[in-house]
C-alpha cells in the first residue's frame, strides 16, 4: 500500500496495451489515454494486485482469469499494461548513484574497500527452448544445462540495485556481457567494482577491480588472505539481492516468450521493485 500511494497519482496517465496496439495499427500518435477508452473491469488497485500476484506467485494467466473472474485475454492485457507502465515510471528514476551518494551511505563493513561503487554479478533465467537450432545454440547455458537469458545486475554497497542490463542469450560470457551492457561508460578511474573470481574484466575496465584470486599454490601473507576473505564475503551481498529478486516465483519456472508483454521490462521491474522491499541486506552476517 505504501508503494501504491507513490504511483497512484500517475496511473490516470497510463496507456492501455490494447489502446497502444490499436493506435500502432492505425499509425495514430498516442500521447494521452483515449477519452473513449472502455471502462475497466477491475479497479486500478486490483489490476496492480493482479500484476504482483503474477510476478510474485507465478500464477498462470488462466488461473488468474478464474480467480479475478475476468477473461484470460484481459489478464494478458493487464499484465502487459502494468509491465510497460511500471518500467516507464520506475525507469524514469535514475537508479545509478553518484560517487558522493555511494560514499554517503557506505556501510562500515566496506571500510577497507571505500572506493567501491558497485558490486556486480550475472544471473540467468531459464527460458523456453527456441525451435531454431541457431537460437538454441545461442541461448544454451552450459552452467544451467538449459536455454537461458542472462542479465548483469549491479548494487551499491549499502544494498539498492543501481544497474540492470538487458537480457542477453545465455551463452554470452560474463566479460562480454559487461562490455555490451554499457556499465563501463559509467565507471571512472576513482571508482572500483567488486566482482566474483570468474569475472575477468580487469583488461576492459578503466577503474579498480576487487576480485578474489583463483586458488594458487603460492603462499600468501596474512594481509592478502584477509583481503581475499573480505572480498568474497562482501561480494556475496549481490547474490543475496539477486536471490531476493528471484524470489518472484515467475522466474522459478521456464519462461515462455510471450508476444504480449516484454520479458526485458518485466525483469527490470522486478529488480527495481526490490529497492522498495524491506531493508538493505548489509547486516551482521557480512562481518
Amino acid at each position: 500500500m505504501a508503494f501504491w500511494v507513490l504511483i497512484e497519482p500517475c496511473i490516470y496517465k497510463m496507456i492501455r496495451a490494447s489502446r497502444a496496439k490499436s493506435a500502432a495499427n492505425t499509425d495514430e500518435e498516442v500521447l494521452t489515454p483515449a477519452r473513449t477508452q472502455a471502462r475497466q473491469l477491475l479497479q486500478p488497485i486490483d489490476e496492480f494486485f493482479l500484476f504482483l500476484v503474477f510476478l510474485s506467485v507465478g500464477l498462470k494467466e488462466r488461473d488468474l482469469a478464474h480467480r479475478f473472474n475476468i477473461h484470460q485475454s484481459t489478464v494478458s492485457s493487464i499484465i502487459a499494461t502494468w509491465t510497460s507502465f511500471l518500467a516507464t515510471a520506475l525507469g524514469s528514476q535514475c537508479i545509478w548513484l553518484t560517487r558522493a551518494e555511494v560514499q554517503a551511505y557506505l556501510p562500515k563493513e566496506f571500510k577497507g574497500f571505500s572506493d567501491t561503487q558497485v558490486i556486480l554479478d550475472c544471473t540467468e533465467l531459464r527460458c523456453q527452448t527456441p525451435s531454431s537450432p541457431l537460437l538454441q545454440s545461442e541461448t544454451y547455458s552450459s552452467y544451467k544445462s538449459h536455454c537461458t537469458m542472462k542479465a548483469l545486475v549491479g548494487i551499491a554497497p549499502h544494498g539498492p540495485v543501481t544497474f540492470i542490463s538487458d537480457l542477453y542469450a545465455g551463452s554470452v560470457s560474463d566479460k562480454e556481457l559487461f562490455k555490451q551492457s554499457g556499465i563501463a561508460e559509467k565507471l571512472t578511474e576513482d571508482m572500483a567494482v567488486m566482482v566474483d573470481k570468474g569475472f575477468l574484466i580487469t583488461d576492459c575496465c578503466k577503474c579498480k577491480v576487487y576480485r578474489p584470486p583463483f586458488v594458487s599454490k603460492q603462499k600468501k601473507n596474512q594481509n592478502q588472505v584477509k583481503e581475499t576473505q573480505a572480498t568474497v564475503r562482501l561480494g556475496l551481498h549481490v547474490e543475496r539481492v539477486i536471490r531476493r529478486i528471484k524470489q518472484n516465483k515467475l522466474f522459478d519456472s521456464i519462461i515462455t516468450m510471450s508476444p504480449v508483454y516484454n520479458i526485458n521490462q518485466l525483469f527490470a521491474v522486478a529488480c527495481m521493485l526490490s529497492n522498495y522491499q524491506n531493508t538493505a541486506l548489509v547486516q551482521k552476517r557480512v562481518k
